[in-house]
């Protein structure tokens, strides 16, 4: 029997943006994925994570060799973006991975074996782990404390 999901009753959509350096010397991605029901277009989930071109790449190939093993050399894989040490944050560069990593998702987004994956599924957790200080690190700085609106004074 086909769950819900295989029988494409679920329609998923993503955005790989606003690429930012890190401080410890990478780029990070904003990765956006748009889960919307077909039988009802206003239950939408969305989930947002910041992921490394090794996060994207590291995924290709996973999703890569699931891909083979399920589809066999039926349909092309899409290629993805060659690691480089020098030159890695040129424009050009950070604008191709980011392309290859939204095409990557794009694409596993029409394949059951891909989508419904653990691939996939680990790449959109929340991961803190030994990496908090680094998810920290992208958060904006708290807001200053605001005073309080009604101050009351003791009774004489």
């Amino acid at each position: 029997m086909i769950s819900q999901r295989d029988r494409g009753e679920l329609a998923r959509f993503y955005t790989v943006t606003d690429p930012k350096k890190h401080q410890k010397g990478y780029t990070v991605y904003k990765v956006t994925a748009r889960i919307i029901s077909r039988k009802n277009p206003e239950d939408v989930q969305e989930i947002t994570v910041w992921k490394r071109y090794s996060d994207f790449r590291k995924l290709h190939q996973n999703l890569w060799q699931l891909h083979k093993n399920a589809c066999g050399q039926s349909e092309l894989f899409p290629p993805f973006a060659k690691a480089k040490v020098f030159g890695r944050f040129d424009d050009s560069v950070i604008e191709e991975r980011r392309q290859c990593s939204e095409d990557l998702l794009q694409f596993s987004a029409n394949i059951p074996a891909l989508y419904n994956s653990q691939h996939i599924q680990d790449f959109f957790k929340v991961f803190y782990g030994d990496r908090w200080r680094e998810v920290l690190a992208l958060l904006p700085p708290p807001a200053p404390p605001h005073p309080p609106l009604l101050s009351i004074s003791p009774l004489p």
